[in-house]
């Protein structure tokens, strides 16, 4: 295994599952060689449903496919039969008991794998600590085991306090990417998730560093790339959302220099300055066009997919028709390719980033 990285946030609808789905496709068809495991955390399944073809597709498989973190957890003990059975094994392949995706949804790419997440709401009790740490211990050993070079992606839900399947995420990941609303509402969020954080880390629960925050979901005035206060922007947003910008970064600086959260962020420290703390830790993603993210949602088609079946079919804009509603989509090649571009640069970031943590 070469690294795992959680996507976690401490509100709902921040952007994390979208994220994951594009950013774990685009990764998975950038590196061929590599094979890439989502794990589902999220209670409902959201990225499982978009992984398999989307919301109307997905609910012909709800038996045979969703549910298989559900079943990890509760075979953790018995060390037998079943999906977790490869956990106590020396010489099992995770990949003949994880669900390759592009069996089941052809736009996909075929090295990413998936232990899915429920199709229904599901309460669970806490794990214990040290129950969670040797789960967790045990699948990163079978991957790292493994004869094959493995990436892991954990999704989790938006929960104030970390659920079970929250917690799981951090036990077994060493980074977390945190997806943000840019406003001041949510950075002040953020401040009470990174202290929750930071009382896990001191605790020993968990040794999660945050390697970057992604403010999500931002307004556009102009497609040209900009350098601002350190942070490279893909595209020109408006003054004001530059301003609330700016003065969100100020308060998770001040945080990456605090004593008391020494440690918490994989590039900040007292002695880091704050260009730099800035510039290595913070990723600005436009707000996507709705006639790419809903058929993306709809029909499990990542924006990766769809700019390489653009460029095949020569044409100037893509249709699409999601579920048997008959919702009709129509999308331009410049709007296609350029919700696809905030995904390359948040990818081109996030492996820089991540090779940058690890020395």
């Amino acid at each position: 295994m070469q690294s795992a990285h959680v996507f976690a946030s401490h509100i709902g609808h921040s952007g994390k599952t979208t994220l994951c789905f594009n950013m774990t496709c685009y990764f998975a068809k950038r590196h061929p060689d590599l094979n890439v495991l989502v794990m589902d955390l999220a209670e409902e399944g959201d990225l499982s449903k978009r992984l398999l073809g989307g919301v109307d597709a997905a609910r012909e498989k709800v038996d045979e496919v969703f549910g298989a973190v559900f079943n990890l957890l509760a075979d953790a003990d018995r060390k037998s039969s079943g999906l977790t059975s490869w956990l106590w094994h020396s010489n099992v392949d995770v990949a003949g008991h994880a669900i390759r995706v592009a069996d089941h949804n052809a736009n996909i790419p075929g090295n990413l794998y998936l232990v899915s997440s429920g199709a229904w709401p599901r309460a669970e009790d806490p794990m214990p600590d040290e129950k969670r740490k040797t789960l967790c211990e045990k699948i990163r050993e079978s991957l790292r085991s493994s004869s094959k070079s493995w990436k892991l992606f954990c999704d989790t839900d938006g929960d104030r306090r970390p659920s079970p399947f929250t917690m799981l995420g951090y036990s077994l990941c060493e980074y977390a990417l945190v997806p943000m609303h840019l406003n001041k509402a949510d950075q002040a969020r953020i401040e009470t998730m990174f202290g929750l954080m930071n009382e896990m880390r001191k605790a020993g629960e968990i040794n999660t560093q945050v390697l970057f925050i992604v403010w999500n979901m931002v307004k556009s005035q102009k497609d040209e790339p900009m350098n601002h206060g350190g942070v490279m922007l893909p595209m020109t947003p408006s003054k004001v959302s530059l301003d609330i910008l700016d003065s969100c970064n100020r308060r998770v600086a001040d945080l990456s220099r605090d004593p008391e959260f020494a440690g918490l962020f994989a590039h900040g420290g007292p002695d880091v300055p704050e260009r730099d703390f800035l510039g290595n830790s913070v990723a600005v993603v436009r707000q996507f066009a709705d006639n790419v993210l809903k058929p993306a949602e709809e029909l499990g088609m990542p924006f990766v997919h769809m700019v390489d079946e653009l460029q095949a079919s020569g044409q100037k804009q893509m249709k699409f028709r999601s579920g048997p509603d008959g919702v009709d989509y129509s999308a331009q090649d410049a709007v296609i390719r350029g919700v696809d571009e905030a995904i390359r640069c948040l990818g081109d970031k996030f492996e820089a980033m991540s090779v940058d943590a690890r020395r």
